[in-house]
């Protein structure tokens, strides 16, 4: 199996702001596109629809935060550090809840899960929700710089996959980071709608429209959701099925994606192109084949996959 590497279609780099308020660093200490990658933004649509801040669908209907996502349970087991995106001092903090994601056994009015509440001064505040059980480093009260470790990236509280979910408020209302003028500005490029983030946040806040989380070989087609699938099944036996899945977001009707299988050596043993006809936020697909006469020979599989948009490739592993 191939290392997870993304094709980005960077359509925007908003860097330094030019607005008044915090310059916010990045506030997940990964790396995007490699060990994390944002799957949901801000919603700017004011109606039932959705509309991220390149006027994408990366977004749910009313999200008012940045989803930083880590790729798997794994991933959030070894651990990847929250930081304080700005100076200020902490207001509140909530840990002890587990992390069993939206369907576990989360209190009640507790959504956010593990979180940490930050006021940075003149009515700014930033929030990091679902942090992992245990892992919190700050008290209330308690002075943080810039780029310090408050926590770890968890599933606690309604979430369906590990992730930090990023919140900025002045004066109590919420603020889009890449953003902060508003829907007047939704889609605006270059040097219009100044955004939030510092200059050293720049390789962190590239917008990638669609991309694969995971992907792996396996016997068994293995659940969809990422708590279900850990660990993800393998590959049992030379006389059972070949099973290539991923798991995508930011897919779109229309889309077209490419399976391919090589066997040791590089032969094609499969390959299947098809159309998405619906797409979504979310997108968990997988195709296969039955073992040849015999079995599979002993070896090295390879699955890859294509996410096309036209003639743009937008995800691949």
């Amino acid at each position: 199996m191939t290392a997870i590497g993304l094709v980005f279609d960077i359509l925007a780099l908003v860097l330094a702001s030019s607005s008044p308020g915090p310059a916010f660093t990045f506030p997940v200490d990964c790396e995007l596109g490699q060990t994390c990658l944002i799957q949901k933004y801000f919603d700017h649509d004011p109606t039932a629809g959705r509309s991220d801040y390149r006027c994408g669908k990366l977004t749910t209907d009313g999200h008012q935060g940045t989803d930083i996502r880590v790729r798997t349970m794994a991933d959030m087991r070894r651990g990847v550090s929250v930081v304080a995106a700005q100076a200020g001092t902490v207001l509140r903090i909530r840990d002890g809840e587990p992390d069993t994601g939206a369907n576990g056994g989360r209190s009640a009015g507790k959504d956010a899960g593990n979180a940490v509440v930050i006021d940075h001064g003149s009515g700014w505040e930033t929030q990091y929700s679902h942090l992992r059980n245990g892992s919190l480093k700050v008290r209330p009260g308690q002075q943080v710089e810039s780029g310090e470790a408050i926590g770890l990236v968890g599933l606690s509280g309604n979430s369906e996959f590990p992730h930090l979910h990023f919140a900025v408020r002045r004066n109590g209302v919420a603020v889009d980071p890449f953003l902060p003028a508003g829907p007047a500005s939704v889609c605006a490029v270059g040097g219009e709608g100044a955004s939030l983030w510092a200059n050293s946040a720049a390789r962190h806040i590239a917008y990638a429209p669609a991309g694969v989380i995971s992907a792996g070989l396996s016997s068994v087609v293995p659940p969809r959701g990422v708590m279900e699938r850990d660990p993800a099944p393998g590959v049992t036996d030379a006389q059972a099925p070949l099973i290539f899945w991923v798991d995508v977001f930011g897919t779109r009707a229309g889309d077209r994606q490419e399976f391919t299988i090589l066997a040791p050596g590089g032969a094609v043993v499969h390959r299947q192109l098809s159309e998405i006809e619906d797409g979504g936020l979310s997108w968990f697909s997988y195709s296969g084949k039955r073992p040849l006469a015999g079995g599979w020979s002993k070896g090295r599989y390879i699955g890859r996959y294509r996410l096309l948009r036209g003639d743009t490739v937008v995800g691949e592993v």
